[in-house]
């Protein structure tokens, strides 16, 4: 186990948003990039889509209510200012609970709440007798954050297979990164059986917050281990239906075309090896050769919907080979 100091970004912040009156309740809220802490409650209003034309005369003193549609989030926030509201909170205009951020940032409280409870307040604000919220946004605070890790007897890597097993606060990330973490954790069970030496395995922490986890992992290499190391294989989101995509540098991806072929699975090796962000970048950006399969186009990631109903295995068992493959026969990069 790594254990390291991880900076939180402000959309993992501790939020809580509570409809005081006419009826308590609590609703999941996510902090805004850029938004201000705190602590306030008091009437909530209305405010429409954020135009300078919808805002009430009452929002001053009060949280606004604003319906994401066509309106920036800066504008929102300048608006609200000028107003004079103590908070603002902002229903996504789809389902599922979404980061904004605030550029220039605001010191007003600004959260996003899902579509659904902003239709929910609504119908509330509807009623006679006003609504009355209380919210509260901490201060940014760092967090401890692990990485595991797993090494043969001789603790020596040749290779490593690695992803993470971190994911959004709003998505159960089945796919984003469950799907990889399982793969990993499939590898290093038929390595060891297979008796293959000299392989390890690692999943990452803090990976959706600016791969953080694997950076570290790479920063507390020896430089023998570094010399050892021939490459990093990197799986996230490999439980989606789109055709298999690998990246990386060019003699990985001839040896993962040419494996991918013998065992009757296509690959796509097309996109630039530094097309997509996640852990494969931090062995790059230290000029350790590393390759990364994914299954792309999976659009609910990072969304509610990214659950294990959701979860296509149409690929995991020929990723799972191919990347078994790999380990009985590791090349190095360029």
């Amino acid at each position: 186990m790594q254990t390291f100091t991880a900076t939180r970004p402000d959309f993992q912040r501790p939020t809580t948003l509570t409809v005081e009156q006419p009826e308590r309740r609590e609703l999941t809220a996510v902090s805004f990039q850029g938004g201000g802490a705190g602590a306030v409650s008091g009437r909530l209003v209305d405010a429409g889509t954020g135009r300078e034309e919808e805002f009430p005369p009452d929002a001053r003193g009060a949280v606004v209510l604003l319906q994401r549609r066509d309106v920036t989030f800066a504008d929102m926030a300048r608006r609200a200012e000028a107003a004079g509201a103590i908070a603002a909170v902002v229903a996504n205009k789809e389902p599922g609970l979404f980061s904004g951020d605030l550029d220039p940032p605001s010191t007003l409280p600004f959260l996003a709440i899902d579509q659904a409870d902003g239709e929910a307040l609504r119908e509330l604000l509807a009623r006679p007798g006003g609504l009355e919220v209380a919210l509260r946004v901490d201060a940014q605070t760092e967090v401890i954050a692990h990485n595991v890790v797993a090494r043969p007897q001789s603790g020596r890597c040749r290779t490593l297979s690695g992803g993470h097993y971190d994911s959004v606060p709003w998505a159960a990330g089945a796919n984003d990164n469950a799907s990889g973490s399982g793969l990993v954790l499939e590898l290093a069970r038929t390595v060891a059986a297979a008796g293959l030496s000299d392989h390890c395995f690692a999943l990452f922490g803090a990976e959706e917050v600016g791969l953080q986890g694997s950076a570290f992992f790479v920063s507390e290499l020896s430089d023998v281990e570094r010399d050892e190391l021939e490459v990093a294989f990197n799986y996230d989101v490999v439980g989606g239906d789109a055709q298999p995509l690998a990246m990386g540098g060019s003699d990985l991806l001839e040896r993962t075309e040419t494996l991918a072929g013998q065992l009757g699975l296509e690959v796509d090796i097309s996109a630039p090896k530094d097309d997509i962000s996640s852990d494969h970048r931090s062995f790059l950006d230290a000029g350790i050769p590393a390759l990364m399969l994914t299954t792309p186009e999976f659009d609910l990631i990072h969304t509610a919907g990214d659950t294990l109903a959701n979860l296509r295995a149409t690929f995991l068992d020929a990723v799972a080979t191919l990347g078994f493959a790999l380990l009985e026969q590791p090349a190095p990069g360029p």
